[in-house]
């Protein structure tokens, strides 16, 4: 919001998406924020270096597939930003399609494209169905179906029906995704906190100052029981230095500002080397699959 020669101009905000157009991503940014300026990023880091620099507004990024599990380019970008943090969640209905060029005989198909993530969605189906194809990862699965065009029939992509109608490609069979309920979650990536919704989650996490021993991540999540936190989600994810040295994700119901996350916080603080608040937000309600 502006203003120009005492008019006020509205400015729609900037909103980062794993590109190109087509995407599942490009999808939730656009439910998320109707009407912005959309950019499209070559990848998930680029989407939080985008976020993280100021470049522009917000974005949008998967972080979690519900047969899949997480997706570790996000993850590992987040805990490396300095100002990108969580600000929101939004639960997406994923339907994955088999896409080709017209007049591809699914008998030819030797290859199948896709983002890693979609691929692993799809592993039954394309065990029983193409079991002999080779898979090729994509950074996008809008970039896999980019690519088919002038391929010459033994190539075909998984991904959004909206995406095949962007690039002239059919769409052999719809729905080839292994479960009916497949969600991704999505977050939403700024650079200020939100305010306390009444409903919130807080993503943070941490690794240990030393190596491992019993009872080591005990102590560590005891307090959160002990202050009748409820914990959504905890994993594990190697920090990189060396075999056997981990990152640990938590998820939580509860804001950063509250009185008993706040104790929780510096008793965590205690057992731990590395701690960061990954941020806190809104819980996303259930979609409708």
């Amino acid at each position: 919001m502006g203003d120009v020669d005492g008019v006020e101009v509205i400015v729609a905000k900037s909103v980062a998406f794993l590109g190109p157009a087509g995407t599942y991503t490009e999808e939730a940014a656009k439910l998320y924020a109707p009407g912005a300026d959309l950019v499209a990023c070559a990848s998930l880091p680029d989407v939080v270096a985008a976020v993280d620099r100021g470049t522009v507004d917000e974005g949008v990024a998967p972080i979690e597939n519900s047969i899949a599990g997480s997706i570790n380019d996000i993850v590992d970008a987040l805990i490396g930003a300095q100002r990108a943090r969580i600000t929101g969640e939004l639960l997406l209905p994923i339907h994955i399609c088999l896409i080709a060029p017209e007049g591809t005989d699914t008998t030819n198909i030797r290859r199948v494209r896709s983002k890693a993530e979609a691929l692993g969605q799809c592993r039954r189906f394309l065990h029983q169905t193409l079991p002999n194809a080779t898979l090729e990862p994509f950074d996008s699965t809008a970039g896999a179906i980019a690519s088919l065009k002038g391929s010459d029939g033994s190539v075909a992509a998984l991904g959004p029906e909206q995406a095949a109608l962007l690039h002239g490609m059919k769409v052999i069979q719809q729905g080839v995704e292994d479960r009916k309920n497949n969600v991704t979650r999505f977050v939403v990536l700024g650079r200020q906190a939100p305010e306390r919704s009444g409903r919130d989650k807080t993503s943070i996490v941490f690794d240990f100052d030393r190596e491992d021993a019993p009872g080591l991540v005990y102590a560590a999540l005891k307090p959160f029981a002990d202050m009748g936190i409820n914990l959504t989600k905890i994993e594990s994810r190697p920090t990189g230095a060396k075999m056997g040295v981990y990152y640990f994700l938590v998820d939580f119901d509860g804001h950063e500002t509250d009185e008993n996350v706040q104790t929780v916080f510096q008793l965590l603080q205690q057992h731990t080397a590395m701690f960061k608040v990954l941020g806190s937000y809104p819980k996303a309600p259930a979609p409708t699959v």
